[in-house]
């Protein structure tokens, strides 16, 4: 079995980060420090050419997605924050690597990290599988997630404000004249739909309004976003339309709805305010014009690029960073403001 960095830190009692920072060149780090780890990695079989040797070797950053969002530039959200990525690592002059995985243990990461000796991973949405993070640490490449977190994890990640732009979204369509505002979205296992389903509700109590469960569909299991909504607003329309207004976890599923309203007659503003999530760039080019949450994206991607160059450098890497990104609400034509 290979020798790792993490067989050579236990070795000598110290952390992964020491041992990448000694193999590679780069970071701040003593030369009796380093000459002892680079004694004992030849000592137990490390292949020390495997290592690219000073700071002005390009770094080698993979971007990690789930095959399931594959290809990704057809993805109007995660597409936006790839470019915000890759534009930052071209200011490091880095070398940036797209790998999809399907499965925990997928083994084609590792041989591309077996080939081009990864300096770090951007792990992208939350369908990726937590126990690539805890291999990527075991082997001490620096992580960061993008719209995800993994509370039992020490692991860097940018995120968005979810709750606060739930929030804006149900106090403007309270300041509308709507009271029963349903929810369309899910599957909660994505922690960025779980903040903004527990949003919704909480930002209902704080306007006076007693959540109803009538007034929500939530998808269990991951799937085209436009067909979940149009199921969603299905299940709403058996129910016989209990609701006013829906909010959607994104975009996406507001285009399903969109869709599932067309087809069955009920006019949007008109007979149903709707509201969406994300300000993708089709969100304003719909009939009607789609209210949302605009989420800085490829921002997103720049800071998540910019963190996970500092933590190869050893800035701060001790101290897992949760950077969480502000929105703002987007007022459109979706929206009908009711008779008080």
């Amino acid at each position: 079995m290979a020798v790792t960095l993490k067989d050579i830190a236990d070795q000598l009692g110290v952390s992964i980060t020491t041992v990448s920072r000694a193999l590679n060149g780069r970071g701040r780090i003593s030369d009796a420090t380093r000459e002892e780890v680079r004694k004992k990695a030849a000592e137990l079989g490390y292949d020390l050419n495997s290592q690219p040797q000073g700071e002005t070797s390009r770094k080698r950053i993979c971007i990690v997605i789930n095959s399931r969002l594959h290809p990704l530039p057809a993805d109007a959200f995660y597409g936006t924050v790839m470019v915000g990525v890759e534009n930052e690592c071209q200011k490091h002059g880095s070398n940036v690597f797209f790998q999809t995985v399907s499965q925990g243990d997928d083994a084609s990461l590792w041989d591309l990290h077996g080939r081009e000796q990864l300096d770090g991973m951007i792990l992208v949405g939350a369908d990726i599988y937590p126990s690539i993070v805890e291999e990527a640490k075991r082997r001490g490449i620096p992580v960061v997630l993008v719209d995800n977190w993994l509370p039992n994890l020490h692991v860097d990640c940018v995120v968005t404000d979810n709750r606060g732009g739930i929030i804006q979204l149900v106090n403007y369509l309270v300041s509308q004249g709507h009271e029963r505002i349903g929810f369309i979205g899910g599957p909660l296992s994505h922690s960025s739909l779980q903040e903004r389903y527990e949003a919704y509700q909480a930002a209902l109590v704080a306007n006076g309004i007693q959540p109803n469960s009538d007034w929500c569909w939530l998808h269990t299991a991951p799937g085209p976003q436009v067909s979940k909504g149009k199921e969603g607003i299905e299940a709403l329309l058996e129910r016989g339309l209990p609701v006013t207004a829906v909010i959607t976890d994104n975009d996406n599923t507001a285009l399903g709805v969109l869709h599932g309203c067309g087809a069955a007659g009920i006019r949007v503003p008109e007979d149903l305010s709707l509201v969406g999530f994300d300000n993708v760039e089709l969100s304003e080019h719909v009939n009607p014009p789609l209210t949302t949450v605009h989420i800085h994206k490829h921002h997103m991607g720049k800071i998540a690029a910019r963190r996970l160059h500092e933590l190869i450098q050893g800035e701060d890497a001790h101290v897992p960073l949760r950077i969480r990104l502000g929105t703002e609400l987007v007022i459109r034509a979706s929206v009908q403001q009711l008779q008080k």
